[in-house]
C-alpha cells in the first residue's frame, strides 16, 4: 500500500484521509486506481460502486439462506 500512495502524493484526496479511503476501498491498489478520476479521489465511481452493490446482494443473500434458503451452500463451497 505505502508504494502505492507514494506514486499518488499529489492525489486530492477530498476531504478524505487515507486511513477512511483504504478502508472503503478495501486498501486494494486496482480498486484504488479506479478511484482516482482526474488527480481526485472519488468514492462515487462505478467501480466502487458495483462492489458495494454487490456486497449487499451478498449479505441479504446470506441472510435468506438463514432462514432455511439452500442457496447458501452454493457460497459456502466456494469459500
Amino acid at each position: 500500500m505505502d508504494q502505492w500512495w507514494n506514486r499518488h502524493q499529489n492525489v486530492d484526496m477530498g476531504g478524505y484521509d487515507r486511513d477512511r479511503v483504504q478502508d472503503i476501498t478495501g486498501g486494494i491498489p486496482l480498486l484504488l486506481d479506479k478511484c482516482v478520476v482526474d488527480g481526485k479521489v472519488d468514492l462515487t465511481v462505478a467501480d466502487l460502486l458495483d462492489v458495494y452493490d454487490n456486497a449487499v446482494a451478498f449479505v441479504q443473500r446470506a441472510s435468506e439462506a438463514t432462514e432455511g434458503n439452500s442457496d447458501w451452500t452454493w457460497y459456502v463451497r466456494l469459500i
